[in-house]
């Protein structure tokens, strides 16, 4: 498999492309992120967060990676200002979101996508419902209503469904999807949403891999075209080291490494998901597309 993001340069941390364009839809500059110190703890001796700094900057794409329970999801919640840290600070775009005012804390959240792994998506409403539903945060209670009775940019959701080959569902009932098309049904959202970053947690949990390749190259690219932040938690490390160019590996709520892929190694995998130096992934690997040893500098497993 050829690495897209191996292509980038090898430091870990770069100037992103399109950083700081403005996206065609007007959404405005991509959003940089800043944690210093931050933790989160949800009870129990052990944190969801603990004393974690990362800066991520505007228009970088940004996989999590790390076991369940690592404090990914956590981290994505923080991020877009969903959830407020126990301890540290959280910058969005150079503000602490939780210093602003009503009105201005809403107004950066119209500037953020967050997708959670399982989408909130009413079992009887239509498909094209849903998808319009990602401009709910810039519409009045009237505009919303009226889309409700009356789909207000039908072929906008058709062509955000067609980037995920699900055009021909776009008055579909979601009851009526598998979960794998419920997740892109979610995903689309994104598409027709205007924002200057996207949170996506676990989005190829329902996918099969060529359905997993296809998504994560479409929001990689619509983050591209936008000049828009883009940062997606996996389990799929080959994906992972494969489609971004940047990985962090978080476990038990602490940064285990943050680099670029080409400088991620087994080793570093193997103290990323089995607490220890070496580890079941050091050595001749099976790779997650084709089932052919690969050397073990390049870790592929989906975890």
């Amino acid at each position: 498999m050829t690495s897209r993001a191996s292509q980038g340069p090898e430091q870990d941390r770069g100037e992103p492309d399109g950083a700081g364009s403005v996206g065609a839809d007007g959404a405005g500059a991509a959003l940089g992120f800043r944690l210093d110190r931050v933790s989160v703890n949800f009870g129990g001796a052990r944190r969801a967060l603990s004393d974690v700094s990362l800066e991520i900057r505007p228009g970088e794409q940004v996989a999590l990676i790390g076991p369940s329970g690592a404090g990914k999801t956590t981290a994505l919640s923080v991020l877009g200002a969903a959830l407020r840290a126990d301890e540290g600070g959280v910058s969005i775009d150079g503000q602490d979101p939780w210093k602003l005012s009503g009105p201005a804390l809403r107004a950066l959240r119209t500037r953020l996508f967050i997708a959670p792994q399982t989408p909130p998506l009413p079992a009887r409403q239509r498909v094209v419902t849903a998808v319009l539903a990602g401009r709910l945060p810039h519409w009045s209670l009237a505009q919303a209503l009226r889309s409700l009775a009356l789909p207000s940019d039908p072929e906008s959701a058709r062509q955000a469904l067609a980037r995920f080959s699900l055009q021909d569902k776009l008055w579909a009932r979601v009851d009526r999807l598998s979960g794998g098309e419920r997740q892109r049904v979610s995903l689309a959202r994104a598409l027709v949403s205007g924002a200057a970053a996207f949170l996506i947690d676990e989005p190829l949990s329902a996918l099969d891999p060529t359905l997993a390749l296809q998504t994560l190259d479409v929001l990689a690219q619509t983050a591209r075209d936008r000049g828009a932040t883009l940062i997606c938690s996996l389990h799929q490390v080959d994906l992972a080291l494969d489609r971004f160019p940047r990985v962090i590996g978080l476990r038990d709520g602490n940064i285990v490494f943050d680099r670029a892929p080409a400088k991620v190694s087994g080793d570093d995998i193997s103290r990323l998901y089995y607490n220890r130096d070496t580890g079941p992934v050091s050595g001749t690997e099976w790779t997650l597309e084709t089932g052919a040893a690969r050397s073990p500098g390049r870790p592929s497993r989906c975890f």
